[in-house]
């Protein structure tokens, strides 16, 4: 075997261990992000002459995708490896959500990849097994797009600093600000070596367990500054995600509204910060009964909702069909974003 396809095949393995190590402990994937870094490097030494002719001859449609492919994969590859790099405090990164281009430019690295190895397997299958092998990329592309976002959802563990990331720029909203939010911590016992993931509606601080509604009514209130209300139900929510999601299921077909166990008094504040999960795309039923049960007329409201892609779901509507107070434009956040939110949540602040 030729050092060349030697270099491409380890490279190839790295790449998938990469995908990979991303869902296994924090060390593991900065040294195979290493590995893979240096094989890229050796790679493009190895191949330099490619590059003298890359612009020569004629275009037919089998170069040209073969052209674009290449350059979304080296950008990929580029944003990949900084994006990496800023993560792994390597160097003094500008405030960016990081981890998000990371997430981003590895699904376009993925797709490019499974692009670029069947236009090259094409000069060697031919007939029904490279139409085949072209469904098999493509089912793989489309398992990239939408299978990566999934798993870092449900299985990557979301760790912060909160000392860190509550830090930042102040900003005077007038009046008296009420920050309410609801969240699995306060509503659930969980066990205390639990393993946090996103896709629960919760993260890591340290060995400490934070919601992420609880975690966003801190960013907001280092914003602000303000009082922080919980939303706490008299019932207690299974600690299993899967299992709170069919309560949850069963109060949307019931109607219930959950009891709680005390309510904020509304009246004494002129804004309210409104933090809740995105449950069944729509708002949960505890949220509904603090909104029902307070006086929330002249108030104006700041919708804030968190989700694993579900958006603002159709929770606005059904908190404007019952609801006197104004409502502000609403902020969705994806779950995986809330530790390098707190800047888009300061301009959001600022344009409402």
């Amino acid at each position: 075997m030729s050092q060349k396809k030697f270099i491409d095949i380890l490279m190839l393995i790295l790449f998938f261990f990469c995908l990979a190590s991303s869902f296994l402990p924090e060390q593991s994937h900065k040294l195979t992000g290493i590995g893979f870094t240096s094989l890229i490097i050796c790679h493009n030494i190895l191949n330099r002459n490619f590059y003298k002719s890359f612009l020569r001859g004629k275009f037919n449609w089998r170069r040209m995708i073969n052209f674009a492919t290449i350059i979304f994969l080296a950008v990929s590859m580029l944003i990949t490896i900084i994006s990496g790099s800023a993560l792994a405090d390597y160097f003094s990164a500008p405030d960016l959500n990081w981890r998000s281009i990371h997430l981003g430019a590895a699904i376009v690295a993925t797709v490019s990849l499974f692009v670029h190895i069947l236009i090259h397997a094409s000069r060697y299958i031919k007939g029904k097994i490279f139409y085949v092998a072209s469904m098999l990329v493509f089912i793989l592309a489309v398992g990239a797009v939408f299978g990566l976002p999934y798993l870092d959802r449900w299985f990557h563990t979301v760790k912060i600093n909160r000392s860190e990331i509550l830090r930042g720029e102040k900003l005077n909203l007038g009046g008296k600000i009420l920050i309410v939010y609801f969240s699995r911590i306060g509503n659930t016992n969980f066990l205390g070596e639990v393993d946090a993931v996103s896709g629960a509606s919760l993260m890591l601080d340290g060995k400490k367990i934070v919601g992420n509604a609880q975690m966003i009514a801190e960013l907001v209130q280092s914003v602000l500054g303000g009082e922080i209300f919980e939303i706490q139900t008299e019932k207690i929510y299974p600690a299993d995600y899967p299992q709170t999601t069919q309560v949850a299921k069963q109060e949307f077909l019931s109607g219930e509204l959950p009891a709680l166990v005390k309510l904020p008094t509304v009246e004494n504040y002129d804004k309210i910060i409104l933090i809740y999960p995105l449950w069944w795309s729509n708002l949960p039923k505890p949220v509904e009964t603090f909104l029902r049960s307070s006086d929330l007329s002249g108030k104006k409201i700041y919708p804030i909702v968190t989700h694993g892609g579900g958006g603002l779901g159709e929770s606005i509507d059904t908190l404007k069909s019952f609801t006197r107070a104004e409502i502000a434009e609403p902020l969705d956040i994806y779950s995986s974003d809330i530790p390098a939110s707190r800047k888009i949540i300061f301009e959001w602040l600022k344009k409402s």
